[in-house]
Formats: structure tokens, sequence, C-alpha cells
């Protein structure tokens, strides 16, 4: 944005406020204001400063833009869309060789087939403790879903290959969490005190619909009526709109230690303050996700920016090889001065006669470009795939020759995975900020309207989930985040790891089926996993509620007794109390008397052992599978 934040009552410089006749407050100090007025004053006029020293941000974001979509950041409502206007004016500039695009498109699609879950895990914690993660793995399960965080997270990830810097900002909106897609042309930090990546102070300048904001500030109605209206630059073409937009300022300072209270939030447009707050957080209320940090500062480098050299000469060669071909590169007929050729026989007619006297006319078509012009356009653009690490048959979506077998497809897979381990580590941690940032503010709202509820989908279909006591959240827990998935993303990859780890007998053939996840067995899946779904569930019941539902003859029972045993083990020692460790050991007893009785009932009559002296024939050995030798068919 090109629009010039400005104060109504003052310039742009920060107002320089005394707290008394004696001491006065270094300028940019925000938060240490006096009054109402002040505080608005110097937090437009700080973040005005910032603006017009940052303005080389704006202008490298809408080149990486340009290189990426072909339309700039600054000047996109006004004068880029009026060159689109019209045919007449569409641009001819364009290279048709975008390598920028290319990596920037496949690189995003690689990294987000998979998405990244955050899972609570307890510290040493007890039964109440594994309650509560298991809780809250449900409700941020719920969050992101209501939320929309993993669309917006891609957007988030392709916003930092190509500006550097993606940004989701967590707010609230209608009293449920929300994420909002921020560029980071939006954010502003103070370059010397973001000099390590760790400011203190932040701002965030955006353009709101008048009524909007009205609705979120009742109580400054007035002043929001009488603001200025605001554009996204100061082209004329931008000022040629039907909405009505009010530019807000909104400012965090982040408190000084755990016990000092100069923390502050404040919201301020051009005619004065709008809301402001104590700010007791840590942290501002923003994920960011950079493509690669730099060295010092805080916004991260794109892959736009590293790859911009090379895309420019790649545009170069291919404006060269156009000219040439445009200019040379036609066919032309070369007729001897003095022969009698008649030039309007000369034409694209099929079969036509050309009649002449003298020398014979020649077709010819010129050498117009070089080899070595299609030799060095061909190094750049493999150049510029080494460089960004994505290789050009992902970028088509082929594979090499010859690889064939699933072993052969995952190990090139995970060649090209390990070029991206930091970028993908990073977009993991994405992520758990995320939920964190998402946990913090429904507990802000919890706190004030009592509970908060989201929406968790599962198999089974959808179900509200409240979010636990929130004083459970200051208790010891720790956050990993995990892949939905470590097991390769094509079919013929993923088949062949899980029959590996089948035939190694590391997983059983139904964890096996579970594993391959494919869409048309679904139905079957659920079908073979019902019975185990129950007695997890009638486990679960006994160890989070203490509702107790004795087994039955249509139970499993040898995996019933399996997994009471397992949880019995699991949670013993965990501080379950004594009377769901009792129910537990009644089910565990149960179980064991209906399988005696059913191995009663199933035992062979003396009719039907047969005479005596009769001998048996020896059991048939179990069938076995071809494609699992050691694992008996199923």
């Amino acid at each position: 944005m090109a629009h010039k934040i400005t104060p109504k009552k003052d310039s742009n410089t920060v107002v320089v406020r005394t707290k008394d006749t004696s001491t006065a407050t270094r300028q940019g100090a925000w938060w240490k204001a006096q009054t109402k007025a002040d505080l608005s004053m110097e937090l437009l006029g700080t973040a005005s400063l910032l603006k017009e020293q940052q303005q080389y941000r704006y202008r490298q974001a809408s080149i990486y833009a340009r290189m990426y979509g072909n339309m700039p950041l600054m000047g996109f409502p006004g004068a880029s869309i009026n060159r689109m206007s019209t045919n007449q004016n569409l641009p001819s500039d364009r290279p048709t060789m975008s390598v920028v695009t290319s990596c920037v498109d496949t690189l995003v699609s690689r990294l987000t087939q998979s998405r990244p879950r955050p899972v609570f895990l307890t510290d040493n914690g007890d039964s109440k403790n594994r309650k509560f993660a298991k809780q809250m793995n449900n409700f941020i399960a719920g969050a992101f879903y209501s939320c929309d965080a993993y669309p917006k997270g891609v957007t988030a990830l392709r916003d930092a290959t190509v500006l550097g810097s993606g940004v989701l900002k967590v707010l609230e909106i209608d009293k449920k969490v929300a994420l909002e897609r921020k560029l980071f042309t939006e954010i502003l930090v103070d370059p010397n005190d973001a000099l390590y990546g760790d400011p203190r102070q932040m701002y965030e300048v955006k353009l709101i619909d008048r009524e909007v904001l009205m609705e979120m500030f009742p109580k400054a109605a007035s002043k929001i009526a009488k603001a200025e209206q605001a554009y996204p630059d100061n082209a004329g073409d931008s000022q040629k709109t039907v909405s009505d937009q009010v530019m807000v300022i909104e400012g965090w300072r982040l408190r000084s230690s755990s016990t000092s209270k100069d923390g502050l939030h404040a919201i301020a447009c051009t005619e004065g303050l709008l809301f402001d707050e104590p700010y007791e957080k840590d942290t501002f209320p923003f994920a960011f996700l950079n493509y690669s940090p730099r060295l010092l500062g805080f916004w991260g480098q794109g892959l736009t920016e590293q790859l911009m050299g090379t895309q420019l000469e790649i545009n170069k060669l291919l404006m060269t090889i156009s000219s040439s071909i445009n200019l040379v590169g036609v066919p032309r007929v070369f007729v001897e001065d003095g022969s009698k050729v008649v030039k309007a026989q000369l034409n694209n007619a099929v079969g036509s006669i050309v009649t002449y006297r003298g020398t014979k006319p020649q077709y010819e078509v010129a050498p117009c470009v070089p080899q070595e012009l299609y030799a060095q356009l061909e190094r750049l653009i493999q150049y510029a795939y080494q460089q960004s690490g994505v290789s050009a048959l992902s970028a088509a979506s082929q594979k090499p020759m010859g690889l064939d077998s699933g072993r052969a497809i995952r190990e090139y897979d995970d060649l090209q995975t390990d070029r991206f381990a930091a970028l993908a580590k990073r977009y993991d941690d994405f992520y758990i900020d995320l939920a964190y940032l998402v946990i913090d503010k429904a507990k802000d709202i919890c706190k004030r309207d009592g509970k908060y509820t989201t929406i968790y989908p599962n198999k089974d279909g959808t179900r509200e989930i409240d979010l636990p006591n929130a004083d459970l959240l200051s208790d010891t827990y720790v956050i990993q985040c995990f892949d939905t998935s470590s097991l390769p993303r094509d079919p013929a990859g993923r088949k062949q790891a899980v029959i590996e780890d089948m035939q190694a007998g590391l997983i059983t053939p139904q964890e096996g089926r579970r594993l391959l996840d494919y869409p048309d067995l679904e139905q079957v899946n659920k079908l073979a996993f019902a019975a185990e779904e129950r007695i997890l569930k009638i486990l679960d019941d006994i160890i989070e509620d203490g509702k107790y539902s004795p087994p039955d003859p249509f139970m499993d029972l040898a995996r019933a007794e399996e997994l009471v045993t397992q949880y019995y083990n699991l949670y013993e020692p965990a501080k379950l109390p004594e009377s769901k460790a009792q129910q537990l050991r009644d089910f565990a007893s149960q179980v064991q008397a209906l399988k005696k009785a059913a191995m009663a009932a199933m035992a062979p009559s003396p009719e039907m052992m047969g005479a005596a002296g009769v001998p048996q024939a020896n059991p048939a050995a179990a069938p076995t599978n071809d494609m699992i030798p050691n694992v008996p068919t199923v």
C-alpha cells in the first residue's frame, strides 16, 4: 500500500510528549502516553515514520509479485487493473518461460501434500493430564477445521516462497477464533528493534470498511464516521471506487518482564483512539513463516528473490530469440534481377504454377538463432531448478525413466524431500505456533463468556468439542508436530512400504490395510475396524468417565483381553483412581470368563471324535499369502 498515514491534527513526525516539566519521553514510546489523544497521535506518527523508512520493502515485494504472477502489489487496484482493462493494453513483456512460477507452485504443492498435525503430549502426567491432552488434541483439530487453517497455511507458504514471509493473524470474529491472511507489507517493525528477529513492538496497517469498523467499535462510531477515506495507493484510478474504507493502525508493545505493566495493545484511526488495553502476553497474535531466514533482520528471503537474477537472464534470452525469429526467421524468395518472374504467382496457393525465364526463384529461410543461445537458455533453466531444489521432472509431473518399482520411487522421493527438510521443519513449527495462538485466543474467549466450543470432524461425522478447563492450560504439557503420515505419497511407493513392514512382522495385515488408506476401501475399513473401535470406546469411557459396559460374546474377546491389559498397564502407574482400575480388572475377568465359555462350547463331543483307534488326519497348514509369505491369509 502506498497510502500515507497522516494524523489529522499533526504531521508525520512522532509527537514528543513530556511527562512533566523536567523529563521528556523518548520518541516513539507511544505506550507511555499519558492521555488517549497523545496515545493516538504517537501511535499514528510511529507507524507513519516506519512506513516512510521502509518503502524499499514495498518496491521489492511488488517486483517479486510481478515475477510470480505478472501483477505488482503496489498499484494493483489502480494502474495495474487499468492496464489490463482492454485487449490493446495487455502486457507484451511477460516471459513465456517463468521458472519462478514453476518452481514456486511445484514446491508449494509438494510440501502441502501432507498436513502437519500438532499433538499434545503430557510430560510425566497422570491420568487426568492424559485425558486433558486427548481433549486438547480433539479441540485443536476442530479449531483448525473451523478456521480453515490448512488452506490458509498453504497460502501463507506461497506468500513465504514468493515474498519471503507468510503471515496469519489469529483474531476473534463473532465470538469465535478466526485466521486472517496478512501480506507482510501490512506489518511494520523497527529494523533496530528486530535486528535479531525478536522485536518488542509490532504494528499492522489495514484498510477496513467504515461500517464494519463501526460495528467493531460502536463507542467510537462518531470518530469513525468523520475519519478520512483511504485508498490502497495514490494512483488516481484507485479512487474510482464504490467502497468506503478507513485506514486503521493497530500496535502491540510486549511487556518488559513477567512482572512489568508496560505492555499495551492499541488501535487508532486518523480521528483518534478506538481501543486500548493492557497487553500481558509474551507473543504477538501472528504466526510467521519464513522461506529462508536472513542472517539479520525479521523478514525472510523468498525463492523469487533467489531466482530473480536467473529469471532476468532467461527473459533476456527469450526476448532476443523472439526478436531474431520475428526479424529473420521467415521464408524469403530470392529472384534474380532481370529474370522474367511474375511476382503475383509467388503466393501460398496449393499447386500454384510459377513461370519464369532465366534464373529459377529460390525459397530460403536464413538461420536466425545460433544454437549457443538455445544451449544457454537450457542451462539457465536447469540451473534455476537446481538452485531451487525442484527437479524439472517434478515440475512437469514426470518421473525419471527406469523408476518403475515402488521402492525406487520412494527412494527418489526421499532424495527430493531432503532438499526441503529445513523448510518442512519450519512449516511444521508454523502450525505449532498457530496451535498455541489459537488456544490462547480461545482461552480468552472462554474466560470472558464461560465456555468455548468448536466442531471436530471425525469418521463418524462431526461433534462439538468444548474447550477444557482453562486452568489446566497452565499445567505441564508439550506440543509436538507430527505429519499425518510418514509414508510415501504415491500409491506404488506407499503400498511397497506397507508390504515391507508386514513382511518384516512390524505391523499386522489389519494395520497395513489401515495404513494404505485407499478411498475405495473406506467402507471395508470401517467394517474391519468396527470390533476394535468398539473395545476402545468402552475402555476410554472407563478411563475418562468411569462408565462401565460389560463385554459380550459378539466382541473380539482375544483383542479385548489384549487391549484391557495394555490400558491397565498404561494408566495404573499414572495415578488412576482405584474405582476405574477395578472396572478394568472386572472387564478383564469377564472377558476371560467369556473366552472359557466359548472354548467349552466349541469342544468336540465323544461322538464327533470318532471311534477309538481310528487314525485321524493331520491338520492342514494354514494358507499363506504369496505377497506376504510369513503371514497367514486373513
